[in-house]
């Protein structure tokens, strides 16, 4: 009878701290997310979102000679690899995939001075021979903030932000020393319903004289912006597409 007891009396204590682990490791807990960049903690996600008033305004012109050229330099076609890290629906682990991305920005009424507009984005993957096995297409809107910051937002509600300030998890735009083309490379970090999502990007301008390009745009005029990336890019990806429609 006592060895009875003794076992009732361990499966009532086994069976509380099973309900207080439980609750410690809710997968919805910001801080059981798998993070492996360590860039979550970092960022203030709250003060960043789509702001529909800086969207307007930018759609309007601006005065500011830096801004403007930001804008100029980001509209056009850019094409490159993209990694995209993703909490996955335990709301803890994370997927990575991979795969091809190409970017068009166009200004807001083909308005020299325009800090916003809109976009295409045709994502690829490809086989060993370098055949298309996948395609998505994607539309989004962007703009320029007064901190430089860039903002996306994909039609399916998804915003994500290039944080024009940030060292590590930043972005660069513009001319890049030894090429003689221009890059666009960094990350982009989710907001709003994608919080906790962050895609490495790597592009290329494929074009300075289509169509989203202002042909009147001067040579010099052409500089790069953002403070740049020190992390390195994400590792353990899969090459399939991330379905963001």
């Amino acid at each position: 009878m006592r060895k009875m007891r003794l076992f009732v009396m361990l499966m009532a204590i086994a069976a509380v701290s099973f309900t207080f682990t439980s609750c410690d490791d809710d997968p919805w807990d910001d801080d059981y997310w798998d993070d492996p960049y360590g860039w979550y903690d970092d960022y203030n996600h709250g003060g960043w979102g789509w702001n529909q008033d800086y969207w307007y305004e930018g759609s309007q012109g601006s005065h500011d000679d830096d801004l403007i050229d930001e804008a100029m330099t980001l509209v056009g076609e850019w094409y490159g690899p993209v990694k995209y890290s993703y909490i996955q629906d335990d709301g803890m682990s994370r997927g990575y995939d991979e795969f091809y991305a190409n970017m068009i920005f166009y200004q807001s009424g083909n308005q020299s001075d325009a800090l916003s507009g809109s976009g295409v984005e045709i994502d690829e993957v490809y086989d060993n021979q370098g055949n298309v096995t996948d395609q998505e297409t994607l539309k989004f809107s962007w703009y320029i903030d007064n901190n430089g910051d860039i903002y996306l937002k994909y039609a399916s509600g998804a915003t994500f932000v290039l944080d024009a300030g940030a060292s590590q998890y930043g972005f660069h735009l513009g001319a890049e020393k030894g090429k003689n083309y221009n890059t666009f490379y960094g990350y982009m970090i989710g907001t709003g319903k994608v919080k906790g999502d962050i895609i490495y990007f790597d592009l290329s301008e494929v074009s300075t004289t289509g169509y989203a390009k202002k042909l009147t745009r001067s040579a010099s005029a052409v500089t790069s912006f953002g403070s740049g990336v020190t992390m390195k890019p994400m590792a353990g990806t899969v090459k399939q597409l991330n379905k963001r429609r």
